[in-house]
């Protein structure tokens, strides 16, 4: 079968003008190379489309049944080759990423309100994932990019950094353990709110492995709330802190070791990113001054 669009385009435009002239004025050839078109179609379908005269043209019964059929395929097929060249634009699509929670929580709500105000027709779908799972969705391309920490030479992945990430301890103002240079060993003298497989973990692990938490919960905005409750005190990464009411808290960073963190975007190196995901990119890195702690 050979099927070709400038036929059938032809075809189309000549049932709808009911002249040859017209159809080829409208397709910008001349009417002999239109009328060449037309015979090939028919050659190809082996039927009479059209009964001709001098000066205008109509369906034959055949025509009929064929423009019935192919006209709304050509409206799709056009359709659908406009939604793909606005894809492309970067006018509509989806943008697919994965992210740590302490940022969805801050940084990127912020960003991605920017980007759908900028790209209003693009879906976003974004997974909260531990630093692991983020890696292991961008390399499985079950997502465009992630945002998350620096990776230990992935030879699949590349990593753009966008800025250091400092653990702290949430506390109210003039808590006391605010009094003297914040140090570990005094950190275990208060009760603890600490988030559920939460960043802080592995340095505490490194730091000071014996302290127990009092409350574990799994959202950030609980902890903070608690915090200002009296209940203690929390460890969040400071780039939370962005989509946290800190009014009448203070924060302080936790010295010691994998207490910083480099946080990026994470990509497959082999996989050319989208227009609508360098767009999210460049959004990101303009905004990731505002959290960076040096």
């Amino acid at each position: 079968m050979n099927i070709k669009y400038r036929q059938l385009q032809a075809f189309t435009l000549a049932a709808k003008l009911g002249s040859f002239a017209k159809a080829a004025e409208e397709l910008c050839i001349t009417q002999p190379s239109f009328s060449v078109q037309i015979r090939e179609l028919e050659h190809d379908l082996g039927l009479q489309l059209f009964e001709r005269t001098t000066r205008s043209c109509r369906l034959t019964p055949a025509g009929t049944t064929f423009h019935r059929e192919i006209a709304p395929i050509l409206h799709d097929l056009r359709q659908a080759y406009g939604r793909a060249i606005d894809v492309g634009a970067g006018r509509s699509g989806q943008l697919l990423l994965s992210a740590l929670p302490s940022l969805s929580f801050g940084l990127l709500t912020e960003v991605l309100g920017r980007f759908n105000q900028d790209y209003p027709n693009v879906r976003i779908r974004m997974r909260e994932e531990l630093n692991v799972a983020v890696i292991e969705s961008v390399k499985r391309g079950e997502v465009e990019l992630g945002v998350g920490s620096e990776l230990n030479g992935d030879p699949e992945l590349g990593f753009m950094q966008l800025f250091h990430d400092d653990l702290v301890v949430v506390a109210p103002i003039r808590h006391a353990i605010f009094d003297e240079p914040l140090k570990w060993n005094r950190v275990g003298d208060y009760p603890l709110i600490m988030l559920t497989m939460g960043s802080a973990d592995r340095a505490i692990l490194a730091n000071r492995p014996g302290i127990t938490p009092t409350i574990e919960v799994a959202y950030m905005g609980t902890a903070v709330s608690m915090v200002r409750n009296g209940m203690g005190i929390t460890i969040l990464p400071s780039s939370a802190l962005k989509g946290v009411d800190m009014e009448g808290l203070q924060a302080q960073a936790l010295p010691g070791k994998d207490c910083r963190r480099t946080i990026g975007v994470l990509y497959r190196k082999r996989a050319p990113l989208s227009t609508i995901a360098h767009a999210f990119v460049h959004l990101l890195q303009n905004n990731a001054a505002t959290v960076s702690t040096g």
